[in-house]
């Protein structure tokens, strides 16, 4: 079953950074990728590929566990990971994602800083992960046990 959707924010980690010069100066992207979630929309993919001259390729993935299987099984053929910063920590143990160098990201600087931040992002020093989207919880009220819904 996936996982919610729904998780404290979701990272756009950018994995095996010279394997990304590989993959541009090839004219190709690969991304690890939840469907569904605005990365892989078309306008989105149109743009980026417009932008830059090199063709997204999209590989998606049900679940944590499976991006992370994919990850091992297949070292080296991902540029752009969009994983759940709660599973950061295994990822960077099992050394399947790298430091991003944000030195080289134009508008790094202008993310939240409690966000860029956090500690799900960033071990020793090092950036793993860049915010990417803030969740949000929903709540869901049976009015049969609460009559009169809670107003705020």
């Amino acid at each position: 079953m996936r996982m919610p959707r729904l998780t404290a924010f979701l990272t756009a980690t950018a994995v095996f950074a010279s394997a990304f010069t590989l993959a541009a100066n090839a004219g190709e992207v690969h991304v690890l990728n939840w469907k569904g979630y605005g990365a892989d929309e078309p306008w989105a993919i149109a743009a980026f590929e417009k932008a830059t001259g090199n063709k997204v390729v999209n590989d998606f993935f049900n679940s944590e566990q499976e991006m992370l299987t994919k990850l091992r099984t297949n070292p080296g053929l991902y540029d752009v990971v969009m994983i759940n910063a709660a599973f950061n920590d295994q990822a960077m143990a099992g050394k399947l994602i790298q430091p991003i160098d944000v030195s080289k990201l134009a508008n790094y600087a202008d993310i939240s800083k409690d966000k860029a931040g956090s500690p799900m992002l960033n071990h020793d020093g090092k950036v793993y992960g860049v915010p990417w989207v803030w969740g949000l919880t929903a709540l869901a009220i049976n009015e049969k046990s609460f009559p009169k819904p809670p107003t705020s």
